[in-house]
């Protein structure tokens, strides 16, 4: 499958989300399906799968992120990213200097990865490689606590939460269950996978996240 288009601050959500949800299911699971790259796995004596989605469910998937994306520009509850930033602005909170922050971050962080890997290539003293190592994980530490703090800040935005909705009907339009001879839709409705147990989803959830992370 391919990534659909999703802006920096989607993809830490993602991140942040497979990192939590990992956490909260089983960790021989985790390590069997990231170990194989299966996309196949047991739950409650039931093997459940991700399926490739057709033409048709990319479509019907696309509508149902539209039609999200309309409801939830109607209802006053509800902002978009841009005028969330302009209300933090009021309260002297730069949303967008956050992202500036961690590029520079990234920036710093690629230039001593360069002068580790000269080291390295160089068989330059250990030492110095471990105070540089020290250096990059501290910076990778301070983009994290940046990116969390932003995606706090834009967790309720328009544009996150048709993510969210758009990634949880995907989940329940694509999930097939192995019964009898053959692989059937796990869910009838869409309401019957969120109603689901959230061992099941924190599984289904984790498959998700990880196919469009690693192009599974």
């Amino acid at each position: 499958m391919s990534e659909p288009n999703l802006t920096t601050e989607q993809k830490t959500a993602l991140t942040d989300v497979q990192e939590k949800v990992a956490q909260a299911i089983n960790k021989d699971f985790i390590e069997d399906i990231t170990r194989d790259n299966k996309m196949e796995f047991m739950h409650d004596n039931i093997k459940y799968r991700i399926a490739k989605p057709n033409y048709n469910q990319k479509q019907e998937i696309y509508r149902e992120r539209v039609k999200k994306f309309t409801e939830l520009l109607k209802d006053p509850a509800y902002s978009l990213e841009k005028d969330l930033k302009k209300s933090y602005l009021v309260r002297e909170i730069d949303v967008d200097e956050m992202t500036n922050k961690i590029k520079g971050l990234e920036e710093k962080k690629g230039n001593i990865q360069f002068k580790l890997g000269e080291l390295l290539k160089n068989d330059g003293p250990e030492a110095d490689g471990e105070s540089l190592k020290k250096e990059i994980e501290q910076l990778t530490r301070d983009q994290q606590a940046i990116a969390v703090e932003k995606q706090t800040l834009l967790e309720y935005s328009i544009e996150n939460q048709v993510v969210i909705y758009m990634y949880n009907y995907m989940t329940y339009l694509i999930t097939e269950k192995f019964v009898g001879e053959k692989w059937v839709k796990a869910f009838a409705t869409f309401q019957e996978f969120m109603n689901s147990d959230e061992t099941l989803v924190g599984k289904l959830a984790f498959l998700i996240t990880m196919t469009y992370q690693n192009g599974i």
